[in-house]
């Protein structure tokens, strides 16, 4: 149903479309502004990165996932920002989801569901918070740092990579949110990515003289990388 703001014409369509798009760059600019200000204050306290991967694979695997994870929404945002809050001819072509699943779930039902996937970021970001707040001055992207500590509480006592788990719990969310595969494409190339990366980065910590005992010990009481009880 057509509304107006301000006087403006507001069509359904370009509602929903500014409710995902308001969340998205929500969600990208929180998580980015958290970051930056985490891996600032964690080398003033715990010192530089102690090791880095050898191998060109291990020095491409975090910067293939960290842009996909920002592909995926830039391009949706791109698409819809620069066309009045509709999704471009080229957006839905690239990666619409079937015209037969939107007559199936219908016009409420879809808004309902698209909304219902957007809004979950909102908890999703409270828990990145929570697991920022865990690692605190161990983050990094790969590597321990000088002053290295292994965390296993909170988040990580049950997984340990939750900001893996969560990166791809939100990729595959913008699924429906997007009403596009994309996300999906994008959620595989993460896994296959952490897949490479867990046992690189895994390989950093163990081989440090101080941390290695203690993150062995520490794999044998959380024995999953992602997912719980299952891997």
């Amino acid at each position: 149903m057509p509304s107006y703001i301000a006087g403006i014409y507001i069509s359904h369509n370009q509602g929903m479309e500014a409710i995902v798009a308001a969340s998205t760059l929500a969600t990208l600019g929180v998580s980015i502004v958290r970051q930056n200000k985490l891996l600032k204050s964690a080398t003033s306290e715990a010192g530089n990165p102690t090791a880095h991967p050898e191998s060109l694979l291990g020095k491409l695997v975090t910067p293939i996932h960290a842009l996909t994870l920002l592909a995926v929404p830039a391009s949706y945002l791109v698409a819809v920002l620069s066309n009045s809050f509709h999704q471009p001819e080229w957006y839905t072509d690239l990666g619409g989801l079937p015209l037969e699943l939107d007559l199936k779930v219908g016009i409420g039902g879809k808004a309902w569901i698209r909304t219902g996937a957007a809004l979950a970021s909102i908890p999703m970001a409270y828990i990145q918070s929570w697991i920022f707040k865990t690692l605190g001055k161990q983050m990094h992207f790969i590597s321990p740092r000088e002053k290295g500590e292994i965390v296993s509480t909170g988040p990580y006592a049950y997984v340990r990579h939750p900001g893996y788990t969560l990166a791809l719990t939100q990729v595959i969310f913008w699924a429906p949110a997007f009403w596009s595969w994309i996300p999906l494409v994008g959620a595989g190339v993460c896994l296959v990515a952490f897949g490479v990366k867990i046992p690189i980065e895994e390989k950093l910590i163990e081989d440090d003289p101080a941390l290695g005992p203690q993150y062995q010990e520490y794999k044998r009481k959380v024995p999953y990388r992602l997912i719980p009880f299952v891997w």
